[in-house]
């Protein structure tokens, strides 16, 4: 009592009894401060608003099963029934906006370029390729990089250097075919690896020309052309798979392997900043950094010697010259030991390897499951190179680059549409999309898998859009909607020109602007290597169609599912090839 007595009599019970009160009040405050704060007028998942978490929880169980993270997006906006709506992805920071217009999109990308970069979370998550122009804002750095590598993309240097190295790189992949073919005698094989050693040489090809002697597929030909009928290992069931080996690739090959899932799990790191750091430390990470430096220097020297004798001819060579060129300009000497030059070469090759051996997995899933497509693609390919098909040959590569193939383009172009991952920026500003307070720093992706797109659109208030969307209304912002959009159909990008069902260009024209497509991003940022890309997709894939006739996989060995990361893969790509 008398202990209680003195408690009272310092005031320290009081204090104890304020603090008591006082620290869940607080607490509480703090936690009620620390939940999701929605944008106001965008719609957006109520249950989440509840949780510190947000949409994490949900987010996660689904993408940890499916691996894709714009397919739980796309639900997202069917499910709040809105072409805008925000999801709570990283706790106590501002909400992503999902948008799903491809008007809105397009006015953004391609006129708003001031309110909106690049992502700064990708920046980060980028952060391991240095001074590849892909990391910065579209600032005087990215234009200085887009400047050095502008000789690229022309048509004299990809017809001239990189389409017959294309062409070669893909009758080598048709040899390996042909060789696993034989073994596996009619069943099933997987041509993952094989497409991505393939796009792997092509860009190698592309930025090293003959000074790189190390190819992937190369390697593999080597170990599967080794093989005998007795020591590959075939299945009882003709629609078992058949594995073969893999050769070995030397370490700068894994270090470009490696180098983008260094990327995707970083992006989706907490605090990715910190993660690039403390991986720095790591030998693991060193090593496939030091094997990247290693090559790029041992190539740049090759190339300066090069260019010193006036041999120009490889993508390194090319920015060898526009470097000299623009040092002259500036009265200063040519700085061709820069940073720049190695990790924008290899950032180049990182994303063309990735990209585009993604893409011809897709296009080889959908000719095999429908063979209508196939056949008619095959008939246009004969009918248009019909001088290498009255010769019992395959075409040359100045056939097939002068041939013009609607139907390919539109298969090509068709395929893109499904498999687009969401293009993302950020606003530098605050501003407003569709009537909505945007402020600065919130990030937006622009879903391109959702409606408008794989499904109908949304209506969208007119007087809600911006001044320049209003003014920009074309007759392609949205396809007739009465289809089924989701399906593929690559006639969808035709426009007949005769009457009949001839898809060769004497009776259809390729339209590449027919509908909604934000696959390659729009505006200053469009993706610079869409050209190399198509071209190697146009060559290899019209080999493959006119050598061998792609029978249907197993269903286990099929389906659409895929991985996210740079582009969209097929988790799957398994062949059952007949040689024609």
């Amino acid at each position: 009592m008398d202990r209680l007595l003195n408690l009272l009599g310092d005031g320290s019970l009081s204090r104890y009894l304020i603090a008591l009160v006082t620290i869940p009040i607080v607490l509480l405050a703090l936690y009620r401060y620390l939940l999701p704060k929605p944008i106001p007028g965008i719609a957006y998942n109520h249950e989440a608003t509840k949780s510190l978490l947000g949409d994490v929880p949900a987010m996660i169980a689904e993408v940890s099963q499916t691996g894709e993270f714009r397919v739980w997006c796309a639900k997202q906006v069917r499910k709040m029934n809105s072409p805008i709506c925000q999801i709570f992805i990283k706790p106590f920071s501002q909400p992503w906006v999902l948008l799903s217009d491809f008007r809105e999109s397009r006015d953004i990308l391609t006129r708003r370029h001031k309110e909106f970069d690049k992502s700064s979370f990708l920046s980060d998550g980028m952060a391991c390729m240095g001074a590849f122009h892909g990391i910065y804002m579209t600032d005087h750095k990215f234009r200085a990089n887009r400047q050095l590598i502008q000789d690229l993309m022309t048509s004299t240097f990809l017809n001239g250097h990189v389409g017959p190295a294309v062409y070669n790189k893909g009758l080598e992949l048709m040899r390996l075919f042909e060789t696993k073919m034989k073994l596996a005698r009619g069943r099933p094989f997987s041509v993952k690896k094989d497409y991505e050693y393939a796009s792997l040489d092509c860009m190698l090809e592309f930025a090293f020309g003959k000074n790189w002697v190390d190819t992937a597929v190369g390697e593999q030909l080597k170990v599967v052309g080794g093989l005998t009928e007795n020591s590959v290992k075939i299945p009882v069931s003709v629609d078992e798979p058949v594995e073969f080996p893999l050769g070995e690739i030397v370490d700068f090959l894994k270090s470009v392997y490696e180098a983008p899932e260094i990327v995707e799990k970083t992006i989706n790191a907490i605090m990715p900043k910190l993660q690039t750091w403390w991986w720095s430390k790591q030998g693991w990470y060193k090593k496939i950094f030091d094997d990247k430096e290693k090559a790029m220097k041992d190539q740049v020297a090759i190339g300066i010697r090069n260019f010193n004798e006036g041999k120009i001819e490889t993508g390194l060579e090319h920015m060898l010259m526009r470097e000299a060129a623009r040092a002259e300009k500036d009265g200063r000497e040519p700085d061709f030991e820069s940073q720049v030059f190695r990790d924008e070469l290899f950032g180049d090759i990182v994303g063309g390897h990735h990209t585009t051996s993604g893409a011809m997995m897709w296009l080889t899933k959908y000719l095999t499951d429908d063979p209508s497509i196939q056949s008619k693609l095959r008939s246009v390919l004969h009918s248009t190179l019909s001088a290498a098909h009255q010769e019992n040959r395959l075409f040359t590569f100045e056939e097939i680059r002068h041939a013009k193939l609607p139907y390919l383009d539109a298969i090509i172009e068709e395929m893109l549409r499904i498999n687009a991952v969401p293009v993302t920026r950020e606003a530098v500003v605050d501003t407003t999309i569709l009537g909505c307070p945007i402020k600065k720093g919130t990030q937006v992706f622009f879903m391109s898998n959702g409606p408008g797109f794989l499904s109908p659109s949304f209506p969208v208030d007119e007087t809600k859009r911006s001044d320049t969307s209003k003014l920009s209304k074309r007759a392609n912002d949205s396809w007739d909607e009465s289809q089924d959009l989701a399906r593929f159909d690559p006639e969808r990008w035709l426009v007949r020109k005769t009457d009949g069902t001839g898809v060769t260009a004497d009776d259809v024209d390729f339209d590449g602007a027919a509908g909604p497509q934000l696959v390659f991003g729009l505006g200053p940022r469009t993706c610079w290597g869409r050209r190399l890309a198509h071209m190697e997709m146009k060559v290899i894939i019209a080999m493959l169609v006119w050598t061998f006739k792609l029978e249907k996989a197993p269903v286990e060995l099929s389906g659409y599912g895929g991985l996210e990361g740079i582009a969209r893969v097929p988790k799957k790509c398994y062949v059952r090839l007949v040689k024609l």
